[in-house]
C-alpha cells in the first residue's frame, strides 16, 4: 500500500476535532472504509468528502446517522429511478413522429 494515498484517521481526527468514534461509525455504516495497516488505520482522500458531508448534515440539521442512512438510501434509489425513467424516454422516442 502506498501510504501517501491514504490519510492516517488518529491525524486526521486530531487535526479536525472529529470524535474517532464518528469514523468508526460512519465505517459502521458503511459510508467509508477504513483500511488498517501495521496498527494503524487510514481512510483514502475520497472518503474525507463523505466524512464531511455526513458531519454537516449530523451538526447543522440534527440528523443522527440512521436517519443519513435512510436519507442516503432513498437518494440511491430515486437516482436510480431517474435513470430507469432516461432509459425509458430515450426508448419511447423511437415510437414518436
Amino acid at each position: 500500500m502506498e501510504s501517501e494515498n491514504y490519510i492516517l484517521i488518529h491525524q486526521y481526527c486530531k487535526h479536525t476535532q472529529t470524535p474517532i468514534d464518528f469514523i468508526y461509525s460512519l465505517h459502521e455504516y458503511g459510508f467509508i472504509k477504513v483500511t488498517h495497516v501495521e496498527n494503524q488505520e487510514y481512510v483514502k482522500p475520497k472518503d474525507l468528502v463523505e466524512i464531511e458531508r455526513v458531519s454537516r448534515l449530523k451538526n447543522e440539521l440534527g440528523i443522527n446517522l440512521e436517519g443519513i442512512d435512510a436519507i442516503n438510501h432513498m437518494i440511491k434509489k430515486i437516482n436510480r429511478l431517474e435513470n430507469e425513467l432516461r432509459m425509458l424516454r430515450e426508448r419511447l422516442r423511437i415510437y414518436e413522429p
